[in-house]
């Protein structure tokens, strides 16, 4: 199912990006090949080769979304919570840290200074 699932968003997404470039923009863009330029006798005519792409992209563009967001929900009902092992060891390792006992004195050659006090 994922592998179904990602193949079908790939090709959206190729799709997608294919739409958006065929796009008339303010320069022109790529979009003039093929009537989104206004030159009426390019393949879609002058108007509706916009309206054609404008409406292919919105499907495409929701199709993208909807086919994340399956994809996000099928990688995560797959993997197993880690986090509780995560955290498990994290407990073990503050309850070995914390057994481990406190050098009684300093190192040699180290003192302990008083606090400096305050002068009003």
């Amino acid at each position: 199912m994922q592998t179904f699932l990602l193949t079908i968003h790939i090709l959206v997404c190729v799709g997608l990006v294919i739409s958006v470039l065929l796009q008339s923009s303010k320069g022109g863009g790529l979009g003039g090949a093929f009537g989104g330029g206004g030159s009426s006798d390019a393949l879609f005519g002058g108007q509706g080769a916009s309206d054609f792409l404008k409406k292919i992209t919105k499907v495409l563009a929701i199709a993208f979304m909807v086919l994340s967001i399956l994809l996000a929900l099928t990688i995560s009902a797959k993997k197993p919570d880690k986090s509780s092992d995560v955290s498990q060891e994290i407990e073990e390792g503050i309850e070995k840290s914390s057994k481990k006992e406190a050098p009684s004195a300093l190192p040699e050659g180290f003192e302990v200074l008083p606090k400096p006090e305050k002068k009003e």
